[in-house]
């Protein structure tokens, strides 16, 4: 089984640990592993009320769907990190939070840069909608990145 290389429960401090990983999405760099998260751990900080991403390994991901590859196409599970609801794709956790929480400006971690492998874990954003559109929408990124850097040349030549 593999490990979360680097990573250390926050609260009984256990590092390069196996099994679930839970990221916080609301505290800067905040993980529990699955023990203290069950136990519902609290710190000065961390409230037991926060919504939490969970995180797999690869092995565990591997385990749980039958040794099937997983790709980015086939769906993953996020939560919201303004209402704690589970189990939205990007696309859907995107028109969530495009219809809901249009008018919340709370700093939040990404839980896609979080939970997807080679993200980043603690990105963190003032603009959840927006970074989900421009980070995390389906469809030719390439293209939306070379438009985005076009537009900003172009204002920099006027």
């Amino acid at each position: 089984m593999s490990r979360h290389e680097g990573v250390s429960c926050d609260s009984c401090l256990k590092s390069n640990f196996n099994g679930r990983r839970y990221k916080c999405l609301i505290c800067y760099d905040y993980d529990l592993c699955a023990d203290c998260y069950e136990e519902g751990v609290t710190s000065t900080r961390h409230l037991v009320d926060h919504p939490m991403q969970c995180i797999l390994t690869r092995s565990d991901i591997e385990l749980f769907f039958g040794g099937e590859m997983l790709n980015s196409e086939q769906p993953q599970s996020f939560t919201c990190p303004y209402c704690k609801k589970m189990g939205f794709s990007d696309t859907t956790l995107l028109e969530h939070v495009s219809a809901e929480h249009t008018e919340t400006s709370l700093e939040v971690v990404c839980p896609v840069c979080a939970g997807l492998p080679g993200g980043e874990p603690n990105l963190v954003t003032d603009d959840f909608a927006g970074h989900l559109t421009l980070e995390h929408r389906t469809g030719p990124r390439e293209l939306i990145s070379f438009l985005i850097s076009f537009s900003k040349k172009k204002k920099t030549l006027h």
